[in-house]
């Protein structure tokens, strides 16, 4: 979640950086906030199965674990829906938005 996350708000960082207009210098804060707010991003939407909202489980050879895909209860159906709509649509959706303006400021 962290990597699809930190890749959108990339996009806009530089879709805003080469077509906005920003008069003033460097600032360090403003990286700091993007990846302290994508790693709080991506805390809140992997806290939720170890508070009751779907849960983990043992994945492939047993080495690893993620939200269980196959469990059909309510929680975890909704909770797949969610991660899905808030942690792949809306990032990508982010992405294609910076780099189709992006290329469409190149292309002026």
């Amino acid at each position: 979640i962290v990597s699809l996350i930190s890749l959108a708000i990339l996009s806009y960082e530089r879709y805003s950086t080469l077509t906005l207009c920003n008069r003033r210098g460097p600032d360090f804060r403003k990286a700091l906030l993007a990846v302290g707010g994508s790693w709080l991003y991506s805390l809140i939407w992997t806290v939720p199965p170890l508070l009751g909202w779907s849960s983990y489980g043992v994945e492939g050879a047993g080495t690893s674990c993620s939200v269980r895909w196959t469990s059909e209860t309510p929680d975890s159906v909704s909770y797949i829906i969610c991660l899905f709509i808030f942690c792949l649509v809306i990032p990508v959706m982010v992405m294609i938005y910076c780099y189709g303006r992006l290329m469409y400021a190149v292309k002026q």
